[in-house]
């Protein structure tokens, strides 16, 4: 059993009791009023460890939080049986698989992730409260401050080398994506989608095409990726008045990231003051800033950072 300090405010389990039979009870009538709305929820490993200690956990706080308020909970699933449908639903949204655990007192359902962590999520939004559930109860107790789950966007502008040009630098820069976010297990990509939008009136999507990375050393790769994406350009009014985007594709099935859970892409001819300039992004979903993929994200991103 996992060994906790019990705070200040804490009733019910103390550190080695095991609740187990009141908590399979709870997790097979929980499991039942899911399926009568057509929907589940496994039951990993870390919720069957963590409903067995902690199942009746009660907490009211006792003193200010260290970083933010403290909040009160209740470690019982069935106290979140009315919105099951709900998490449920965020739990297809954020691509990762949920257990509902229990309740705080500001409304807000507890749930644990298929890593292990603890979750929140309420009226204020979807919340990290600790990579495994016993922290996140005491990140709850002690006040200290949850990381939010939301998209977001990680942009910055590269500069082309003179002799390439910007088409050269968006296949270099999507390469070196590639490369990085192998490395970091991130996704193996084995394409990138190159798509031409319009920049006049609401951006009309001109020319997207697939193309296949040759299989081999990246660094042989670049010239006939480049002469695809040329040969676009070219059957296309060489892509004047147009954005030009290489997307570094996720396979279609991939075990560790969900698609479109992490993408990369770089573009130009976005700007009409600059239309060489280079901007690449990496985009995370929300489901990316929790359990095991959100540190082989921040990885990659320290990675890919220090591209020119």
């Amino acid at each position: 059993m996992t060994q906790h300090h019990q705070a200040p405010g804490w009733t019910g389990p103390t550190a080695g009791r095991n609740a187990e039979q009141d908590a399979m009870r709870a997790v097979l009538r929980i499991a039942a009023m899911a399926e009568s709305h057509g929907i589940s929820f496994p039951v990993f490993p870390a919720v069957r460890s963590f409903l067995s200690e902690f199942h009746g956990l009660e907490h009211r706080p006792a003193q200010p939080g260290r970083e933010v308020a403290a909040v009160g909970f209740s470690i019982d699933p069935e106290k979140a049986r009315f919105r099951l449908v709900r998490l449920s639903r965020l739990a297809a949204g954020l691509r990762l698989g949920l257990f509902p655990v229990g309740v705080t007192t500001n409304d807000s359902v507890l749930a644990v992730g298929e890593d292990g962590q603890l979750l929140s999520f309420g009226h204020g939004g979807s919340w990290h409260l600790g990579d495994s559930a016993l922290e996140g109860i005491e990140n709850l107790a002690s006040g200290v401050a949850p990381r939010r789950l939301a998209d977001s966007e990680h942009a910055w502008d590269v500069t082309p080398s003179a002799a390439g040009g910007p088409v050269v630098g968006a296949v270099q820069a999507a390469l070196t994506a590639v490369y990085v976010l192998h490395h970091h297990d991130v996704y193996t990509a084995r394409s990138v989608r190159l798509t031409l939008t319009g920049l006049r009136g609401i951006g009309v999507e001109v020319a997207q095409r697939s193309i296949g990375i040759p299989r081999g050393p990246l660094d042989e790769a670049l010239s006939p990726i480049v002469r695809d994406v040329e040969g676009v350009l070219a059957a296309n009014g060489d892509g004047t008045g147009c954005e030009v985007r290489l997307a570094v594709e996720v396979p279609g099935a991939h075990a560790r990231t969900p698609a479109g859970l992490v993408g990369f892409s770089a573009r130009f001819g976005h700007r009409a003051m600059q239309a060489d300039a280079i901007e690449v992004c990496l985009r995370v979903g929300a489901g990316a800033r929790t359990g095991r993929i959100h540190g082989r994200v921040v990885d990659a991103l320290r990675g890919l950072r220090p591209m020119p």
